[in-house]
């Protein structure tokens, strides 16, 4: 395992080197902001419980999906 860590996609944002995963963790975040926006307007807050968990497994699904879309190999 120890071997392989060099195997990850990597991107290049402004000539720094950021690997591919923490990429997809932010656009997850994004998409959670922009999710927890809409279920604002909406109303539906009040029945998300319990939130935490509702919220998290959210950035966790949005998170994989982008890993999914971008990286998986085809």
């Amino acid at each position: 395992m120890l071997t392989m860590t060099g195997c990850d996609p990597q991107l290049n944002l402004a000539g720094a080197y950021i690997p591919g995963w923490l990429g997809c963790l932010l656009g997850g975040l994004v998409g959670f902001w922009i999710c927890h926006v809409i279920f604002l307007k909406l109303g539906l807050v009040p029945f998300l419980k319990p939130l935490v968990l509702v919220y998290g497994a959210l950035i966790s699904g949005l998170t994989c999906l982008l890993w999914l879309l971008f990286f998986a190999s085809r």
